[in-house]
């Protein structure tokens, strides 16, 4: 996007030393190059205010065989009859809950514009990990997990994520420590972290799951502020507020999934969809940009030959 810019305003310049154009008519076509660009640009990505939804597909690496309830991250390791794989090997090895997960579309709520579509607009993909299980409740078929910690990376990137690679920690990849080869290579935009407010009334959880166990399909939430990035001042707003705890977020998310043949054919535990939801304010880069095209546009109308 940005060499096309800057080839367009280039030739804009020169189409008009070939034509002879005067001065004044010169820099215009050149600013208006600009000003294009800086739409085309602005509009790529999130430049206007308001709440949105980002629509996520995701592949999660999950402990899930708990035999007893148990209170504590040690507890409930001793608990688990077996750890999710990507967890075995890992900087983080009493991590229950990690994957990755790619950005299908970002909309604003109110009315249903489109920021973000995946592939039209490139890909954004993501990892999460550092989610430990601290109490378990396990009432006959089902099981609901609370958990602590938690942190997430999002990655502007050419290509969808590769989830064939499973999530097992190998060369380039670990999925607590943010790694994944077919994602981490890309643009960081954003980083961050789950905070508690997941459970009310409960100050340490970041996260709660609740999974039936003969078929681990079910549910989970969680608060989510974001820490840094290249689109941190467009995303850490603290627009959310946490209905079970004090204070305000900058994102909550809500997770459905389910195993699927696909997903555990390639060792993680489930697959699902997520819906991300926050407010935005407009990217400080993009206007800018915008700014200084018009900027140029009305100096090269003023200026004379």
């Amino acid at each position: 996007m940005i060499d096309a810019c800057v080839f367009s305003w280039q030739f804009a310049k020169q189409t008009g030393k070939n034509i002879m154009f005067k001065t004044k008519l010169r820099k215009l076509a050149a600013a208006l190059a600009l000003t294009s660009c800086a739409l085309g640009n602005a509009n790529a990505m999130v430049i206007e205010s308001g709440d949105f939804k980002m629509t996520v597909d995701f592949y999660d690496s999950a402990t899930s065989g708990y035999l007893s309830d148990c209170s504590g991250v040690a507890a409930c390791d001793a608990a688990a009859s077996s750890k999710a794989l990507g967890s075995i090997g890992s900087v983080n090895t009493s991590a229950d809950t990690m994957g990755i997960f790619s950005i299908s579309s970002i909309t604003r709520v109110s009315d249903n514009s489109t920021w973000f579509s995946r592939g039209v607009d490139g890909f954004l993909t993501g990892i999460f990990g550092n989610l430990m299980d601290h109490v378990v409740d396990v009432t006959g078929s089902t099981t609901q997990a609370n958990a602590i910690g938690g942190t997430f990376s999002l990655f502007q990137n050419a290509l969808d994520y590769n989830t064939s690679q499973g999530p097992m920690v190998g060369a380039g990849k670990d999925l607590n420590a943010g790694l994944y080869s077919s994602i981490s290579n890309g643009l960081l935009v954003l980083t961050g972290e789950f905070v508690p407010g997941a459970v009310f009334g409960d100050n340490q959880s970041t996260f709660t799951s609740f999974f039936f166990n003969n078929t681990l399909s079910g549910g989970s939430n969680g608060y989510l502020d974001v820490t840094g990035g290249d689109w941190q001042e467009t995303f850490d707003t603290n627009g959310v507020n946490i209905v079970g705890g004090v204070g305000t977020a900058d994102l909550f998310a809500t997770f459905t999934f389910a195993p699927t043949a696909d997903a555990t054919s390639k060792g993680w535990t489930v697959a699902g969809t997520a819906d991300i939801r926050g407010n935005a304010v407009p990217e400080p880069g993009s206007l800018a940009l915008l700014a200084l095209g018009l900027l140029g546009l009305g100096a090269a109308t003023r200026r004379k030959s």
